[in-house]
């Protein structure tokens, strides 16, 4: 086969393993997806990350949407309530690594402010990574999915949590929306 021949082929199989229709075949594959959760791990009840949660989601759906402006806009009160959060009143064990994780996240919240929706992407993929740390030493107020796409940035694949076990991409967007899985759900201890 040629490399054209051999490129198109791997292309074909990429959209329609991520393919964003609305198909019967993708209704029952993304069903599929839904049930093969590979782990759950349980975080404290912490109602004290609910700002910061609900401005984290706020940015997903924005990302989603492909809404530039609305990311970088919705990244400010994202920025602002992981700097505000009291380390202090964390039930979590590990304090130190807590106010690590704290840092880094804010640092990638606020570099969503930017202009261009693939650095918005590219940081928001890093802050998720960040998120769910936080989350599992913090505590959170719900349950939320950590869901995985394999084929973000060059099939190295990307994670971001969502309070529903829908795939609705944020590191896509409209172009592949459905693509992913859910990898860990993130149950509150009560």
């Amino acid at each position: 086969m040629t490399k054209t021949g051999l490129f198109s082929l791997a292309l074909a199989f990429a959209l329609i393993s991520c393919s964003g229709s609305k198909t019967e075949e993708s209704q029952d594959s993304s069903e599929i997806q839904e049930t093969e959760v590979s782990q759950t791990t349980s975080v404290s009840n912490n109602s004290g990350t609910s700002g910061i949660i609900d401005a984290y989601l706020a940015v997903k759906d924005a990302l989603v949407a492909d809404n530039s402006s609305d990311a970088a806009e919705k990244s400010k009160a994202l920025t602002e309530a992981l700097k505000a959060y009291d380390i202090a009143s964390s039930q979590g064990e590990d304090i130190e690594e807590l106010e690590r994780v704290q840092t880094e996240a804010a640092q990638f919240a606020s570099n969503i402010a930017s202009d261009d929706i693939a650095v918005q992407r590219e940081s928001f993929q890093a802050l998720s990574v960040l998120m769910k740390d936080f989350l599992k030493i913090a505590g959170a107020d719900r349950t939320l999915y950590h869901q995985y796409c394999p084929m973000y940035k060059n099939n190295t694949g990307g994670m971001w949590l969502s309070a529903s076990s829908d795939i609705k991409n944020p590191l896509f967007g409209s172009s592949m929306l459905n693509c992913g899985a859910v990898e860990d759900t993130l149950t509150v201890n009560l």
